[in-house]
């Protein structure tokens, strides 16, 4: 194996570097590393400790002024490589440094190598359960959303392999995520999934916050071409659609115009979807209209379910409701995204 570039973006990390610039030397044993610490200016003097780390073992700082986020440091580390291959991973010690070499290895075969927490034999450790709801969350909504997350069991894990020219040529949609850009803009021929147990931190602090969250949902919005939005806005011009045709028609008896006026709002609302939403899919005509209507019957019907069990259970009808259409809302969007305009196999 050729030389492996190990890039590891750093805040506040001077506590953790020793013990994980250590591990990964005995880890690696005779195979040529590097280290390449990316660090933001940290205030605890994480530069200072790398620096005098790197007489001892081959580990190079980059310092940047402010703090710019992990994926754009993920970037910086990779356009300073020598290596060719690069692993990516947390100074944190909550990524064990001793599966870098196995997943440095995949990644020279030219598969994009990934530590996950959610293939058989990885897991997570010392969580709360609100923390894991959290992330188990996050993978659900990248794998949805984004077609190239679908394949990868933890595409939103933070330690991971892959070729030096491709990492030096992602340009970053969010702060953290940086293995879901490298999905979406590699395109990686293969990917395989090395599990491991990911615990708590033994020093230092977690950095997981709202703003963490918050950026997270306006990337894969950003990396879906923000479909989920369109699709809410293709849905409000359906109500508007079906008060045009209940006035229009309103010399007709009731059954027949709330009927016309379902009829024409769901027709619209898979025409636009199908020009706008979901244009780059190319959806056959009437085969994507006649699944359209099973998935909005199949949406409406979680809307009533849910509206239901939340009023017998005690909650305000109008509250049980919104959450009613906040589930409809899901449903309808995940068929029309897996089944209704679903993206054709790669060739």
């Amino acid at each position: 194996m050729g030389l492996v570039t190990v890039v590891v973006p750093t805040y506040n990390e001077a506590e953790n570097l020793p013990e994980l610039v250590e591990r990964l030397h005995r880890a690696f044993g005779g195979v040529g590393y590097e280290v390449v610490v990316v660090d933001d200016n940290s205030p605890d003097g994480t530069a200072n400790t790398a620096r005098r780390l790197g007489e001892r073992y081959p580990v190079r700082v980059v310092v940047r002024e402010r703090r710019a986020g992990l994926s754009s440091a993920v970037v910086e580390g990779a356009r300073a490589a020598e290596g060719n291959v690069v692993v990516v991973m947390d100074a944190d010690l909550q990524h064990p440094p001793e599966l870098a070499p196995q997943l440095a290895k995949i990644a020279e075969r030219g598969c994009l190598a990934v530590a996950s927490r959610y293939v058989k034999g990885g897991r997570v450790e010392g969580w709360s359960l609100s923390r894991r709801v959290v992330s188990r969350g996050a993978v659900l909504l990248a794998r949805l959303v984004v077609p190239e997350a679908r394949g990868v069991k933890d595409p939103v894990s933070g330690f991971f392999a892959y070729k030096r020219d491709c990492l030096r040529a992602v340009t970053p949609t969010g702060l953290y995520k940086i293995l879901l850009d490298v999905l979406v803009q590699c395109r990686p021929p293969c990917v395989v999934e090395v599990p491991y147990v990911f615990g708590l931190r033994t020093r230092g602090r977690s950095k997981l916050g709202a703003k963490h969250i918050l950026d997270f949902v306006r990337q894969i919005l950003a990396l879906s071409k923000w479909r989920p939005l369109k699709f809410a806005a293709v849905g409000a011009t359906g109500v508007a659609v079906a008060t045009a045709v209940l006035a229009a028609t309103s010399w007709m008896t009731p059954l027949a115009s709330v009927a016309l006026a379902i009829e024409i709002s769901l027709t619209t609302n898979y025409l636009l979807n199908r020009l706008w939403t979901f244009s780059e899919r190319h959806t056959p005509l009437l085969a994507g209209w006649a699944k359209y209507h099973l998935a909005t019957a199949a949406g409406n019907l979680t809307n009533y379910a849910t509206t239901l069990a939340l009023h017998f259970a005690g909650v305000w009808i109008y509250l049980a409701y919104l959450v009613g259409v906040a589930a409809g809302y899901f449903v309808n969007y995940a068929l029309s995204e897996l089944v209704v305009f679903s993206k054709p196999p790669a060739h």
